[in-house]
């Protein structure tokens, strides 16, 4: 069996799964019993076990089949965690959003939450242009720890001086 090179969304997905059930401690037959109280009772222990190992192809290493948005939703809610945090690793790294685009995790999870685009191409009007109103604040600036830290150091300087 070939394993692939890098991990896709839905192996990423998968193993922070299992390491969110391990953590508080359930079998992926009480996951599914879980995922059965908040409407999925499609998602049984054998299909926990399938998206947590991510059943390979023996000729190609690919996942035989993705965790749908369904699914994530549905795992999400049963283990009472927001969907950012079983779509990105705990760990900073390099996250494969495509197969020829990776970004670092940080990055990743602004871009899930809303708060900054992928790329530094991207119009910034189209990508806040769908925030719905009652949502809206502005963004802050892309270095704005940077600049607090240098106004303070202006301040610093000028109640010295």
């Amino acid at each position: 069996m070939t394993k692939p090179e890098r991990p896709t969304p839905s192996d990423v997905v998968g193993a922070r799964v299992r390491e969110v059930r391990k953590r508080r401690g359930w079998t992926a037959a009480q996951l599914a019993a879980r995922c059965t109280e908040a409407g999925a009772p499609e998602i049984t222990a054998s299909v926990v076990t399938d998206l947590e190992t991510g059943r390979r192809d023996k000729t190609t290493g690919r996942r035989r089949r993705n965790i749908t948005v369904d699914e994530l939703l549905a795992l999400a809610l049963a283990l009472d965690v927001a969907p950012v945090h079983l779509l990105a690793p705990l760990k900073e790294g390099a996250y494969w959003v495509t197969p020829g685009r990776a970004v670092k995790v940080g990055l990743l999870r602004h871009w899930i939450r809303g708060h900054e685009p992928l790329s530094d191409k991207t119009d910034r009007r189209t990508f806040f242009g769908e925030v719905p109103e009652q949502e809206w604040q502005p963004p802050p600036p892309p270095d704005a720890e940077a600049m607090r830290q240098f106004m303070e150091f202006v301040r610093s300087q000028q109640d010295g001086a």
